[in-house]
């Protein structure tokens, strides 16, 4: 058994802004799937992870929507365009930036599930 690990629970060692979904940092994280190439991340990103990524575009959401991700990490203090973050919000799409670039973000994820399993 393991316990439930949420968005919330990854944004101190991240360093994390909320740049929407607010309301939804209560969803959990299975696992993290880092990846740029959309179609690499449609047949591969499954439901329940946080994607970090560095793509900053509507296909960004469809895809998040698509996989049923956690939420969208943008990585090396990359934010979404305004028109862009209102879809999120539209879609319900947590979106986070992190000043980590991709690799580190990633650890601090791993580290933090490994944390929190080995609780029990």
């Amino acid at each position: 058994m393991t316990r439930k690990i949420t968005i919330k629970d990854i944004i101190p060692g991240l360093d994390a802004k909320i740049l929407c979904g607010g309301e939804f940092v209560d969803r959990e994280i299975s696992g993290g799937f880092a990846c740029d190439m959309l179609s690499w991340v449609m047949s591969r990103l499954q439901a329940g992870q946080a994607w970090f990524t560095v793509l900053n575009s509507v296909n960004v959401l469809a895809v998040a929507v698509l996989a049923e991700c956690s939420c969208v990490i943008m990585t090396e203090n990359v934010e979404m365009e305004s028109d862009v973050l209102s879809r999120a919000i539209e879609k319900k799409i947590v979106v986070l930036t992190t000043p980590l670039p991709t690799y580190e973000a990633c650890v601090v994820l791993s580290k933090t599930l490994e944390m929190k399993n080995s609780t029990l």
